[in-house]
């Protein structure tokens, strides 16, 4: 199978669907890794009961491996945690060519009340987090999970960086809503600006009540939401997986669009204008009730200042800013 078009949301759909249908499979889970290793933790693949694969958990390093591996434990229906690089003897035949380290968590379908899939399936499906705790035995390979649960969002560690902790007793897995970018205006540089965040694989929404601006011939690959952008917001939700941006230039517009994100989850809120129109928003927003330090939260000239000039180079500035943004709270 092609598994480099596999994203993970996707992978998650798949095998909810296969649990559904009581089809034998496993999973293979990155739970640390050292070195140039080519996959972050918690980067995992699905292998069925054919030995076909989706997903990656080296790039193309391990995978051959791992789909051994995974068989073993849908046989014995047991869990096992498998380990690649360059202090194994078997490097040259199957160890990471880039020179890193990998451990990976394979966790069958067969032989469990119920794969952990299911849950994370449901909870990214309905836009809300999730975490899962899995405490470990790394010394007994055979069976490294020594028990699990899913933290409620009032647990300390609910939310936090998928790894291990401190003394690799516990791997903490935290799985996110697919990354949505709201886009009010459908303005010249939404048009580019579209592209872009698709290119990162954002789900993507334009807001414009204004149809000659926002349709489907100047927007063909995105959703369109015709309504004021207040009505739209409130109707479509806000969560910390969601950035907010505004680009029309008209306080009728952008204005009640980022009374709703500074007080929302956002990660991102920015709107598009100079120091003059910034401050001249900065100050209708107070006289609308939002605090300083709420306002503080607006990007705003937004994107990074790189001396963009045009769509395409504004789109990068704004990319670069996004994704600054995001990995710093994460």
């Amino acid at each position: 199978m092609d598994s480099a078009v596999y994203r993970d949301r996707d992978l998650l759909k798949i095998g909810a669907a296969w649990l559904d249908d009581s089809q034998p499979f496993a999973s293979a889970t990155v739970i640390s890794i050292w070195g140039s290793a080519p996959r972050e933790v918690g980067a995992f693949m699905l292998v069925d009961g054919d030995g076909q694969f989706l997903g990656s958990v080296s790039g193309g390093c391990v995978e051959n491996a791992v789909v051994e591996s995974a068989q073993a434990s849908m046989r014995a229906g047991e869990a096992r945690l498998v380990e690649f690089g360059v202090s194994d003897d078997d490097v040259l035949s199957i160890g990471l060519a880039c020179g890193g380290q990998i451990q990976v968590l394979i966790e069958p379908s067969v032989g469990s009340e119920r794969h952990w899939i299911d849950y994370a399936y449901q909870a990214v499906h309905d836009r809300n987090v999730s975490t899962l705790l899995r405490e470990l035995d790394l010394t007994d390979l055979d069976r490294p999970v020594v028990g699990s649960e899913w933290l409620q969002a009032s647990h300390a560690d609910f939310g936090r960086k998928t790894g291990l902790d401190i003394d690799h007793s516990v791997f903490l897995q935290t799985f996110r809503p697919e990354r949505r970018a709201i886009i009010i205006g459908g303005v010249h540089i939404a048009q580019a600006l579209v592209t872009g965040l698709q290119s990162l694989e954002f789900d993507v929404l334009v807001v414009d009540p204004r149809e000659v601006w926002a349709n489907a011939e100047r927007f063909p690959t995105c959703r369109i939401i015709n309504k004021w952008p207040d009505d739209a917001l409130t109707d479509i939700g806000i969560d910390s997986e969601t950035a907010i941006i505004a680009l029309t230039h008209d306080p009728k517009f952008d204005d009640p669009a980022l009374l709703l994100a500074l007080n929302s989850p956002a990660f991102y809120v920015g709107a598009l204008g100079g120091t003059k129109s910034a401050n001249s928003r900065r100050l209708r927003l107070l006289e609308n009730g939002l605090t300083d330090h709420e306002i503080d939260r607006l990007q705003s000239p937004v994107g990074l200042s790189i001396g963009a000039k045009g769509p395409s180079e504004i789109t990068v500035s704004i990319l670069a800013g996004l994704i600054s943004t995001y990995r710093s709270k994460r």
